[in-house]
């Protein structure tokens, strides 16, 4: 079953995709990364609540980069195959 819905646009980006490019995210994991070290050096020093907050906070937004990271390569690939066989048939 094929349906031609001519309203609808092309797929963007999901919202949650931080990056467009792995570098671009491995940077960006990076720096927050290093935001949590720091915020977790400065809350061994002073453990007040907001401190350990601020690193955790900082550590779940580098995770995020991270996976975004990883993902990118591996969606590009399974794209790239999915579309390989189909270029095939066209081509003949």
């Amino acid at each position: 079953m094929s349906a031609n819905i001519s309203y609808m646009k092309p797929a963007k980006n999901p919202w949650w995709q931080t990056s467009k490019t792995p570098k671009q995210s491995f940077i960006r994991a990076g720096v927050w990364l290093s935001l949590a070290v720091g915020w977790m050096l400065v809350a061994v020093g002073d453990p007040t609540p907001p401190h350990w907050i601020f690193a955790a906070l900082w550590a779940v937004v580098g995770v995020g980069y991270l996976v975004s990271a990883v993902l990118l390569p591996r969606r590009q690939r399974a794209t790239q195959d999915r579309a390989e066989p189909e270029a095939a048939v066209r081509a003949d």
